[in-house]
């Protein structure tokens, strides 16, 4: 493992980014990569791609080291730019995208494969001032540059489309990369060219229109599948404002097969010059759905109104939703687990389980037992079963939940931890008090290492061990 050191070129007085990597023998196929690297990046003369000063090998504290200098730029990763869950307005995303193609060009120009496209290899820095484009800022268009920065696996590809041997990075059995990034071709072994970048820049533009990959999971085989044989996504479906010449270049960039995709990135390029060029539609969007069944709910929120009538009302909302929005709308689906959860602040909690099961399988099936959104909704169905009188089916809920995700998530992770104490919680309820006591000892150690052992959470747990315990 390479490590990156911010650095001070006293000859020159410049600051740098110096690269070392502990080599064992020379030859090694770590270092060759290294070497390589180095020989890519002094190839390529382009502002977009972080340049070469310098490379060799060093001896510090008995040790051999190769060593990679390039140029240090100003900035922050896109992956810090990029709101967490969060979309940028198109027209930042379509300059950013453009600056990301125009970076790949003289690469793909050159007979290389990044292979590793991803917003955290991705440099953005303020063209007027050389400051840092944070996220959430404003639409800076123009003046926010890209730079491209880690060749480290990089490879030449053949006139035909496949990698050629003698210039590839990476060794013929190794498969290194980013799967949330990673074209089907890429998981499958199969030759790659510029096209695997191009998809890579699909997946990039998909998450600056939508706040999210096109395909997530925590699961590296689930992920794989998604890339390979998954229903590509609609950015539309989360954002109906797109235009639509947009959503086509999406669904082309994202292809399954890379004859399907354009060729490189500079015909990538040429298509969003293109996008940015139209003129901009004379017709309002057609208005969101999500929208306005979210301004029927915070109106029914803010009013004045009994128990039993705002649990009608919720539940008109809910099943409008339920009607109107396709099955795999993210918005809708977040928007269900808020109605959900609002439905049984009104003491309806048999009609808020019924809302959400469906959104909870849903969401289960794309994303995986790990991720947020179907922990939220595995712990609300949970309690809302209970909540209805059915305890030990809210148990099994939050068991199964548990097992699924045990291997993922480390014990004192927050939502796992919830999980644990909602099952505990629901299996002392239906009065399996033996069972219950078990699960609270099991997660007092957990809540001694978070949250310290004289801390009221702490406290709270062990009242409940004890008082389990008296009750067997």
């Amino acid at each position: 493992m390479a490590e990156v050191w911010k650095a001070r070129d006293l000859r020159l007085d410049r600051t740098v980014v110096a690269k070392f990597l502990r080599i064992a023998e020379r030859g090694a196929p770590a270092a060759r990569r290294f070497k390589r690297e180095a020989r890519i990046l002094a190839g390529i003369d382009d502002r977009r791609v972080v340049r070469v000063h310098d490379v060799d090998e060093a001896e510090i504290d008995g040790e051999r080291y190769l060593y990679i200098i390039t140029q240090y730029v100003e900035g922050d990763t896109l992956r810090t730019v990029l709101p967490t869950g969060e979309a940028l307005s198109v027209a930042r995303a379509l300059h950013l995208a453009t600056e990301l193609c125009e970076a790949l060009t003289p690469v793909h120009d050159s007979g290389l494969v990044h292979r590793d496209v991803k917003p955290g290899n991705v440099m953005v820095r303020h063209a007027r001032c050389g400051g840092v484009a944070r996220a959430g800022s404003t639409d800076l268009g123009g003046e926010e540059q890209l730079v491209l920065l880690d060749f480290g696996i990089a490879r030449a590809y053949t006139a035909a489309g496949g990698l050629g041997g003698a210039g590839r990075i990476t060794g013929t059995a190794q498969l290194m990369g980013t799967p949330g990034y990673m074209a089907p071709e890429r998981f499958l072994l199969e030759p790659e060219g510029p096209a695997a970048d191009v998809y890579s820049v699909g997946c990039v533009l998909f998450e600056m229109l939508t706040g999210s990959r096109p395909y997530v999971g925590d699961d590296y085989g689930e992920l794989a599948r998604s890339h390979c044989h998954g229903r590509v996504p609609s950015a539309r479906a989360v954002r109906s404002e797109l235009p639509a010449a947009l959503e086509e270049l999406l669904l082309l960039l994202l292809a399954k097969r890379a004859g399907d995709r354009p060729a490189d990135a500079r015909e990538v390029a040429r298509a969003l010059r293109e996008l940015r060029a139209a003129p901009p539609r004379t017709r309002r969007p057609p208005p969101d759905p999500v929208g306005r069944l979210e301004a029927r709910l915070d109106a029914v929120l803010a009013a004045e109104h009994t128990p039993a009538e705002r649990a009608r009302l919720l539940t008109e909302i809910a099943d409008t939703a339920r009607e109107t929005l396709p099955a795999d709308h993210v918005g809708g689906w977040y928007l269900m687990l808020r109605l959900a959860r609002a439905l049984r602040a009104a003491s309806a909690p048999a009609a808020a389980a019924e809302r959400l099961a469906p959104v909870a399988a849903r969401a289960r099936e794309v994303y995986g037992p790990s991720h947020r959104l179907t922990l939220a909704c595995a712990v609300n169905l949970a309690r809302y079963l209970g909540e209805a009188g059915h305890p030990m089916t809210a148990a099994g809920h939050l068991a199964e939940t548990r097992t699924a995700v045990a291997d993922t998530l480390p014990p004192t992770d927050p939502w796992l931890s919830e999980v644990r104490f909602d099952l505990a919680h629901w299996l002392e309820t239906a009065g399996e008090t033996g069972r219950a006591g078990l699960e609270y000892r099991a997660l007092y150690e957990d809540y001694c290492r978070t949250y310290g052992p004289d801390a009221p959470e702490t406290s709270r747990l062990y009242e409940l061990i004890d008082r389990a315990t008296s009750e067997e």
